[in-house]
């Protein structure tokens, strides 16, 4: 009994976060119970939580030598196997669980979204469908039901397990967040919009919702987009941001580069060059056999980390744009802005603060989205995409008033939405050397 009670003492501990003291508990307890395999199995879990996934999959292997049939140890078996890249174990894991338990649907749940991982689309469908039989009500479910569907090109099935999830829980932003992406690159612009309302009523502090809104609607429209938006959307495409892009076709690095190649004088190297709005390192990997020292700057913590993990860049900060540039008076040969200034509308600030930490006869390379030529503005609009797109005499202005002469621009495709590519501007310009 004894042990017993430590172990149940163990489990509030580390339900409770207190995951040193749950280890001392749970070692006490295994000390007079050496062969508890509930024990080894939740001590397992408890070393995953401390980043120790290899030992915690050792001590849950023991316990199913004890207790083979215990479907939520394969469960958290196969999670663990997961986190240490052992696919192969982590699906004979996942599969061992739902045979167990048929009549579990987190066991199926669980399989799903190993088979999402692995993009094996149509059968993760069926093992989220089967999680949904078993439990009509779990939000969770149905919503990853609907990515599945939407994975394996069923978009139909897709919109109505979204709906269907925000009918069961109104507040769930995912599933708001999901549809709305979902019905834009459908072309369905009002019906997107109106999500995006809904979402804003429903998380008022959202500021996602609330540019998207703006943007599908044409209302309120911001001037730039909010350091929020900016966070809280590449925070949460940093971990499939390179492969996204491959796929749209991404060329605005590479264009960039050779506008900036293409600016160079003869036999001149840059000592220095920005990366403004770096992101994952796009540009990065492509700057760094033409600069002795590379700065990267972009506001999302996410983003930055994956750009460290491609050791192309001698510093990387978490900043505002702006704010940053504005700090590093005369500091660099060249700025570089892939995508970045599509989440200005006005360019007046982000390029006379380009302007202020370049040094004089520096270079400034951006790609901007172009104005369609029906459109009625005068300098900018934001699209529907979130995403701001101007008029080459607008642009041009803007240089000339930031002390920036314009040096090239050409139109180009820089990446495919949907069926159609996106029309592009490549601008390069100089910073007046003084006197």
């Amino acid at each position: 009994m004894r042990g017993a009670q430590l172990r149940q003492d163990a489990v509030k501990a580390h339900q409770g976060g207190q995951l040193s003291e749950a280890q001392r508990l749970y070692e006490k307890a295994l000390a007079l119970c050496p062969g508890d395999p509930n024990t080894l199995h939740f001590l397992g879990v408890l070393r995953h939580n401390q980043g120790q996934s290899a030992a915690g999959v050792e001590l849950i292997q023991r316990s199913l030598e004890i207790a083979p049939q215990n479907p939520h140890a394969w469960m958290n078996l196969g999670t663990l196997l997961v986190a240490l890249d052992q696919t192969e174990g982590a699906r004979a894991a996942y599969e061992r669980a739902v045979e167990l338990a048929p009549e579990s649907a987190d066991a199926w749940l669980n399989l799903g979204f190993f088979l999402r991982k692995r993009r094996e689309s149509f059968a993760a469908v069926e093992a989220m469908d089967r999680a949904v039989q078993l439990r009509p009500t779990h939000v969770l479910s149905v919503y990853q039901r609907g990515i599945a569907r939407l994975e394996a090109g069923d978009i139909t099935e897709a919109e109505s397990d979204y709906r269907a999830a925000l009918e069961l829980e109104p507040g769930f932003t995912d599933a708001y967040d999901s549809l709305g992406v979902l019905l834009y690159r459908l072309g369905r612009v009002a019906d997107a919009a109106q999500v995006y309302r809904a979402w804003l009523g429903q998380d008022p502090h959202s500021s996602r919702a609330r540019h998207l809104a703006a943007a599908m609607s044409g209302k309120e429209t911001p001037v730039r987009a909010s350091d929020g938006y900016i966070v809280e959307t590449f925070d949460q495409f940093a971990a499939t941001f390179d492969a996204d892009l491959m796929s749209l076709a991404y060329r605005a690095p590479e264009l960039i580069i050779g506008a900036l190649q293409e600016a160079m004088q003869p036999e001149v190297s840059l000592d220095s060059v920005l990366d403004a709005g770096c992101g994952t390192g796009f540009c990065g990997t492509r700057l760094r056999p033409i600069t002795r020292q590379l700065t990267g700057v972009d506001l999302s913590t996410a983003m930055i980390a994956k750009a460290r993990a491609k050791n192309c860049y001698d510093e990387l900060h978490v900043s505002e744009l702006c704010a940053f540039m504005r700090s590093r008076s005369a500091a660099f040969d060249a700025v570089v802005a892939a995508d970045t200034l599509v989440y200005f509308g006005a360019l007046e600030v982000p390029l006379a603060a380009a302007a202020n930490c370049l040094k004089g006869g520096g270079l400034l390379a951006i790609t901007l989205e172009k104005m369609p030529t029906d459109a009625s503005a005068p300098t900018y609009r934001i699209e529907s995409s979130g995403r701001y797109s101007h008029r080459i005499e607008y642009v041009q202005a803007a240089l000339d008033q930031a002390g920036l002469v314009l040096l090239a621009v050409s139109e180009r495709v820089l990446r495919r939405e949907g069926r159609e590519g996106v029309q592009g501007l490549v601008v390069s310009a100089r910073r007046q050397s003084p006197g």
